[in-house]
């Protein structure tokens, strides 16, 4: 391991806590499997407890609602105590709600426990991310540091993928479906928990605490950062991809006549896709500049989706649209992990990491509440290729919005030139 520390050039702070960032990346990422496995398993988890779709688009509202509330003064928490406690804590708080979810349950009492999810594994938990991998990496190696963070937690999301499957397969053959699903729930219950006690164990707090502890008044001093506010709308911006790449491939399926075994396959490629890309680009971003490549991604991302908007509407096109598809989410998660390391380059404080960071995360993961109610209501409204039209549009337009706001931000960096808040 040390070996192929060395040979990637990471600064000395990088190297000597590339395993605590790695143990905070799993967390980053077991921690939103209870809240999220009812995607990959959406018939049988309406099945199971009896929910219609409205039903289940609620549950992520709630979920998303109550995050975005949370996130403001979350950050601010993350900077305020313990960020091992708070890592941990989170993870076996969120772990135990799954063990609830066990229970014979009704409705109103599921979109309690989601909202408790909200809580959990959004409130002070992603800041308090944020600020442990900023504050483990080197201030020459941000793009590094979140880039191997997120490369991580798509390494560790791809494992725990295939076990959940596993989980429920014994569960179903054993009696049934429902049985299934109550072993995916029990397995990432386990995991959660786990987790959060390994943090709680392995995590050294002086690593990554400040001696100068935050005060409330510096909530007002991060709100009127300008660099707070512009990196809010790149990730805004970025957000809004996140929450628009489910839809590709149904284009795929709907209207140019793949299998649904294409689907499945180019889900797949995914997975593998996320960790060379968030890697891959944050190490670049550190050679290159972190606002250079993202103006590049961005760039990408619109041109590749205006591009998949041009393609006949033929089977003979699905190879090409394969082909852009996995080029533009390449470049969606050197974003991903981007957008973060701008902190850095925009000389944010290290010592309101969290607050800037639950700041931020407020701003920036609002798509969560509006992308797919936006997208469910023209698909529905406007059948076919057309609803897929305005849809994609508004994405292409959101990209666009994105490069605005990365030649804003440069602009900003030339302006404070050689200026330190350190």
């Amino acid at each position: 391991m040390q070996k192929l520390i060395d040979k990637l050039g990471m600064g000395e702070k990088l190297r000597r806590n590339f395993i605590a960032i790695l143990l905070v990346a799993a967390g980053g990422s077991i921690i939103y499997g209870l809240p999220y496995f009812r995607y990959d398993y959406y018939d049988v988890y309406l099945e199971t407890y009896n929910l219609t779709n409205t039903q289940m688009g609620v549950f992520g509202s709630i979920f998303g609602i109550f995050g975005m509330i949370s996130y403001f003064f979350g950050g601010y928490v993350a900077d305020k105590f313990s960020t091992r406690h708070v890592l941990s804590v989170s993870l076996i708080l969120t772990g135990l709600g799954g063990f609830v979810h066990l229970l014979p349950l009704s409705y109103g009492v599921l979109l309690v426990l989601y909202a408790m999810w909200g809580f959990t594994s959004l409130f002070a938990f992603w800041p308090a991310c944020v600020k442990a991998v900023r504050i483990l990496s080197d201030p020459t190696d941000q793009g590094k540091g979140f880039g191997i963070f997120e490369g991580a937690r798509g390494v560790v999301a791809a494992i725990m993928a295939p076990l959940a499957v596993l989980a429920f397969n014994a569960g179903a053959k054993k009696l049934d479906d429902a049985l299934g699903m109550k072993y995916i729930i029990i397995f990432y219950s386990v995991i959660t928990v786990l987790s959060g006690i390994l943090v709680y164990l392995k995590m050294n707090d002086e690593n990554m605490e400040s001696e100068d502890k935050v005060k409330f008044t510096d909530l007002g001093t991060v709100l009127k950062m300008p660099a707070i506010w512009i990196i809010g709308i790149v990730t805004f911006c970025t957000y809004v991809f996140t929450m628009s790449i489910y839809y590709f491939t149904p284009y795929a399926t709907s209207l140019l006549g793949a299998s649904v075994v294409f689907g499945a396959t180019l889900a797949a490629m995914k997975r593998y896709i996320s960790p060379i890309s968030n890697v891959g680009g944050g190490f670049l971003s550190d050679k290159v500049g972190t606002s250079n490549l993202l103006l590049i991604s961005f760039v990408v991302m619109g041109l590749g989706t205006a591009a998949i908007l041009l393609l006949p509407l033929k089977s003979s096109m699905i190879v090409i649209f394969a082909i852009l598809y996995l080029i533009i989410y390449f470049f969606y998660n050197v974003n991903s992990a981007l957008t973060w390391a701008m902190m850095e380059e925009g000389n944010v404080p290290k010592r309101v990491s969290g607050t800037a960071a639950g700041v931020i995360s407020t701003i920036g993961y609002l798509p969560e509440i509006f992308v797919s109610l936006l997208a469910g209501n023209l698909l529905d409204k406007y059948p076919g290729v057309t609803g897929y039209r305005y849809f994609f549009t508004f994405l292409i337009v959101m990209m666009a919005i994105g490069v605005v706001c990365v030649l804003i931000w440069r602009r900003h960096l030339e302006k404070n030139k050689g200026k330190d808040n350190n």
